[in-house]
């Protein structure tokens, strides 16, 4: 999956996701974290956690460097959003989950049903937390929220047509991966072969 980001993230597609956020909470300081929370956990659920937090994070900065604001509740909030989201809830969004679920025999929709209440519960309690803690904290003036009802996501997407292969090549991933047992393959073949074919028709540099 980390080679399969490597590819997709030329695209420009994590750049436009931070920036839409933003944009959907209306440069509402508050209403961006939880909106940020909500795309990291997905995010990590759906490619692996580090990887997210990194390609999330320096957009992030950027988001709150315009607008003025401390950035640490914002990365905090993603750490602990993909650590939750994507390395709980998911069979790919942890390496020990991973290992858990190739030693059991677990798979993708076993991990999701049993743990996606929980994990739900915990994201609504946390946001509920950095509430409490950072509400107050997380103050911006009018200019610096307009700064960001201004930016242009899509002046972001370096690449339409990798854009247009990365989204179609996620939705058969996920299908892979929801479907494994079904087909009779292991998750980490689902998962390389993803990668290879992205690595081939994203024309991107093999090293």
């Amino acid at each position: 999956m980390m080679l399969f980001v490597a590819v997709v993230k030329h695209s420009g597609i994590f750049e436009y996701l931070a920036v839409k956020s933003a944009k959907i909470a209306k440069g509402d300081p508050w209403k961006m974290m939880i909106v940020f929370i909500i795309i990291t956990a997905l995010l990590s659920a759906l490619l692996d956690n580090v990887t997210t937090v990194l390609l999330v994070g320096p957009m992030t900065f950027a988001i709150t460097k315009a607008m003025d604001l401390n950035p640490v509740p914002y990365i905090m909030t993603q750490i602990l959003a993909s650590n939750i989201g994507g390395g709980t809830a998911t069979l790919i969004g942890d390496p020990p989950n991973i290992m858990i679920g190739s030693a059991t025999g677990l798979s993708f929709v076993d991990f999701l049903v049993n743990d996606g209440l929980i994990v739900i519960v915990v994201m609504i309690a946390t946001i509920f937390a950095f509430k409490l803690i950072y509400k107050k904290k997380l103050i911006a003036t009018p200019e610096a929220m307009k700064a960001v009802m201004d930016m242009d996501e899509k002046a972001l997407i370096k690449d339409k047509s990798l854009l247009t292969k990365s989204v179609v090549m996620i939705v058969l991933i996920v299908a892979g991966f929801s479907l494994h047992g079904v087909l009779h393959m292991e998750s980490s073949i689902i998962a390389l072969t993803g990668a290879v074919i992205m690595i081939i028709i994203g024309k991107q540099n093999v090293e």
